[in-house]
């Protein structure tokens, strides 16, 4: 087996001691493996294999997370096994997938590891909302230009039809870029200005990362089909166009979120410290915080009214949002980008 058709799951097992790299003999620890099912399983066994050191550099600080999401834990495992991979490999077997995700892991390590949770009722309206023609990626303004965001497990099943929660999303311009936390890391060159995301999702039981970059010049409403999709597993015609569609949806729904953003930067609900360190009985107790959280204060336009005639809809469903530059000012020369929220019709009368 190639290194491009090995498979995520195999070399992070073997890492943390599940079962061998192809080509090693050792033990296969097959029930420990089976209760592996889904992508917390994975990286909370990462997780408990991790050492101090390793956990002071990528875990967020200590935070309560809202109901709905994986434990912060996943974060610091996820980043854990981007490094993992690209320690156990050579500069010529590392594939371009793979040094892209180093590259985030860097930045977002350089600004801390932030993480910022989706409310689900906004997350929604995003989903429902259509991109802009007139918008390039590097008209975003990002909340941080490297971040976790957490999205709720029920609403990325429906959505994606997999199980994930967080994204890591990074901007970077043209250049090197380092770690500065790591200083004998390979150093990684943006030939231009790109945004990229990687994430997790499992599939039978087996660990999958995915990937994907885009140049900042790109209009955001046609970013998805200027680019192709590269599989590196091996897997058959339908699992990689399966795999292909899924990295779609999930772009397409991280550019609706920064772009919406722009609109309503005070949908951006910042962390409070709610417990300071503090010592206790001989012990250190670290500061505990609330998380930072978007679009918590959102409530979806309904429709209250029974629809009648032709148009009465008898399912709750979106008319769909969408978002446009809104020419104001003197000779109405500017530009506001502005959200036509969508609006939540088909429900009964109260």
């Amino acid at each position: 087996m190639t290194p491009e058709q090995t498979k995520l799951a195999d070399t992070v097992a073997a890492e943390i001691g599940l079962q061998p790299a192809p080509g090693r003999d050792s033990q296969y620890d097959g029930q420990q493996a089976l209760r592996l099912q889904t992508v917390s399983d994975w990286l909370k066994a990462v997780y408990d294999r991790m050492d101090e050191r390793r956990l002071a550099l990528l875990e967020p600080r200590k935070l309560v997370p809202p109901g709905g999401y994986h434990t912060p834990k996943c974060v610091a495992a996820g980043l854990d096994c981007i490094l993992r991979i690209n320690e156990c490999k050579t500069d010529s077997e590392r594939l371009p997938t793979e040094i892209t995700a180093q590259a985030i892991v860097y930045r977002i390590i350089n600004h801390r590891v932030p993480v910022y949770y989706v409310a689900e009722e906004f997350i929604r309206a995003v989903a429902a909302t259509e991109l802009p023609h007139d918008f390039t990626l590097a008209d975003l303004h990002w909340p941080m230009p490297a971040m976790v965001i957490g999205f709720p497990m029920r609403f990325m099943r429906e959505y994606l039809g997999r199980e994930t929660c967080y994204v890591c999303a990074t901007e970077f311009e043209a250049g090197d870029h380092t770690c500065q936390f790591l200083p004998f890391t390979p150093v990684i060159t943006m030939p231009k200005a790109k945004v990229a995301f990687c994430w997790y999702a499992c599939a039978d039981g087996r660990l999958e990362s995915f990937v994907s970059s885009f140049w900042k010049e790109d209009h955001v409403d046609e970013i998805i089909q200027k680019y192709g999709y590269t599989d590196y597993t091996g897997a058959d015609a339908p699992k990689v166009q399966e795999d292909k569609e899924c990295c779609d949806r999930l772009s397409a729904l991280m550019f609706k979120l920064l772009v919406v953003l722009n609109t309503r930067p005070n949908l951006v609900e910042p962390a409070t410290c709610i417990r300071p360190a503090r010592s206790r009985k001989g012990k250190l107790r670290g500061e505990l915080w609330s998380p930072n959280i978007i679009g918590a204060a959102y409530r979806v336009a309904r429709e209250n009214a029974t629809p009648t005639g032709t148009h009465a809809s008898p399912r709750l469903h979106f008319r769909r949002g969408h978002l446009r530059n809104q020419p104001h000012g003197q000779g109405r020369t500017l530009r506001k980008l502005i959200w036509i929220e969508p609006l939540l019709i088909g429900m009964q009368e109260s």
